[in-house]
């Protein structure tokens, strides 16, 4: 029996940001929106942020996506690779590291084996092209099976990966609230640390202070007392406000940094690119959202009216 080729994903827009200089691709593939998105940082890297999946389920409170029931599917080899090389393809210029950042749309390790066959095939593409073919992943580990599995493939493979780890909370009971599929905290650390050790690649923790929320002053302590001694640096990302959730950035960024780095523990703030055109974190499809939105307001309002 031939095996059936899907068909290529089919650019619909292309959206450039006005705040930096992010370009975000829409794409439709078997009838859903995927998208991706070129990040130019001036730093020497061509970087795309590549969706997994069409959309999510793990519910993170933070993130636009849980507000809305939309199909998840996990993208194909070729719904991944596709757009990232017409991306690629279509630069004016380039720079002399391509870094593909699996950051997207989607939990990675839930489409953990096209992820994979992905940045094989990106490697076979373009490491005659580029001084430097590298990956990352943001993942909160839905199950520890599949940190596993992708530990194991990341070291067999030898795909160059940088793992980051969405934390958000150094408490587990707090952590469950705002996101409810994540693993344990120090079960996570561990993980890291045997991701690095049997990998050679780096890692970060991912962290959105959120008011009152993760930026206490024992959320502090509890992080420091996590990550002291352990070479695992710390990224705090700004929140960006959802409108569904009393969420508001916190105002202790400073602070925190400040404390960290006392301990040895390195520490960045970043503010994700594309904020304006839903290319931030959390932040991919929000032109569907909307669309969605307004397709089941007027389908409630028409129930309604009958």
């Amino acid at each position: 029996m031939l095996k059936k080729t899907l068909a290529r994903p089919e650019i619909r827009k292309v959206i450039h940001s006005k705040l930096d200089n992010t370009i975000k691709y829409v794409y439709r593939s078997q009838g859903q929106i995927i998208e991706f998105s070129y990040i130019d940082k001036k730093d020497s890297k061509d970087i795309i942020c590549a969706s997994t999946q069409t959309s999510c389920r793990l519910g993170c409170k933070f993130c636009f996506l849980s507000d809305y029931d939309l199909a998840v599917r996990n993208l194909s080899p070729e719904e991944i690779v596709g757009p990232i090389s017409e991306i690629v393809d279509g630069l004016p210029s380039r720079n002399d590291v391509l870094l593909i950042s699996f950051m997207g749309c989607g939990e990675p390790l839930l489409n953990l084996d096209n992820v994979i066959e992905s940045a094989k095939q990106i490697i076979e593409r373009y490491s005659g092209i580029y001084k430097v073919v590298r990956f990352a992943v943001a993942t909160l580990i839905p199950h520890p099976k599949l940190m596993e599995k992708f530990i194991r493939l990341v070291h067999e493979e030898k795909v160059p990966m940088k793992l980051h780890l969405s934390l958000h909370s150094p408490d587990d009971e707090r952590r469950k609230v705002i996101m409810p599929s994540a693993y344990p905290v120090r079960e996570s650390i561990s993980f890291v640390e045997e991701f690095m050790r049997k990998t050679g690649g780096s890692s970060e923790v991912h962290y959105a202070l959120m008011d009152g929320v993760n930026d206490r002053d024992e959320d502090l302590g509890a992080l420091i007392s996590l990550l002291e001694g352990r070479n695992i640096p710390v990224k705090f990302l700004i929140y960006n406000k959802k409108p569904s959730v009393d969420f508001t950035p916190s105002k202790r960024v400073k602070t925190f940094r400040t404390y960290l780095e006392h301990f040895d523990i390195k520490t960045e703030f970043y503010v994700p690119p594309g904020g304006d055109i839903g290319s931030s974190c959390g932040q991919f499809l929000m032109e569907d959202y909307a669309r969605y939105n307004a397709k089941k307001k007027r389908s409630v309002k028409n129930k309604k009216a009958k």
